[in-house]
């Protein structure tokens, strides 16, 4: 009851912060000007998790067309914070009503390595969402998370680049890593139901 009541004073939390985020992005776009009080108060309230991340990406404002810039600092903050909640969340989830199979590993080694494999699938493509997202916003790849991206998931991704074209300079590698990664877990999985 008690970590219910925590997650949902979490999520309101995080929501209500991530939507001043997007109001500090959205808002100079419909032209409201930088001295507005309301703009002024949401990058106040903003400012202390944006400037950490402007000072990583090393400005992080863009031009965009004739219509103006947009402030990837506060985008990428709204996207870090989001992972962050999701985390969060789950953690308290699972020490709410651990999974049995985490409890008891002997009573079910089936589960419990599917479980296991689960977990580090799901990372691995989190993983390969961060490195896109990271090479959408043209993060230096002289930084220290980029280049650990790269590591781990370039071995999967130029095989199949090599295979796939690219359409019109986008590069859909990531996509299709994610499609054979799920394969590859049920087809495991299944092997490991078979075997126990």
């Amino acid at each position: 009851m008690i970590i219910a009541i925590l997650i949902r004073v979490l999520e309101t939390l995080f929501g209500l912060f991530s939507l001043a985020l997007l109001l500090r992005v959205l808002l100079p776009w419909f032209r409201v000007a930088p001295q507005n009080p309301f703009l002024r108060f949401l990058t106040t309230i903003t400012e202390p998790l944006v400037l950490p991340v402007r000072r990583w990406l090393g400005g992080g404002t863009v031009g965009w067309g004739g219509r103006g810039y947009l402030d990837f600092a506060p985008v990428v903050t709204f996207l870090l914070l989001w992972l962050v909640e999701a985390v969060i969340v789950r953690v308290l989830l699972a020490i709410a009503s651990p999974p049995l199979w985490v409890l008891h590993p002997a009573a079910d080694p089936a589960r419990w390595i599917n479980g296991v494999l689960g977990w580090l699938f799901q990372l691995y493509s989190l993983a390969l969402l961060v490195r896109v997202v990271l090479d959408w916003i043209r993060i230096p790849h002289a930084q220290g998370l980029w280049r650990f991206l790269w590591r781990i998931t370039e071995p999967v991704l130029a095989p199949i680049r090599r295979f796939l074209p690219r359409w019109g300079g986008l590069d859909f590698s990531p996509v299709v890593a994610v499609l054979l990664l799920s394969l590859v877990q049920m087809v495991l999985q299944g092997l490991i139901q078979a075997l126990f």
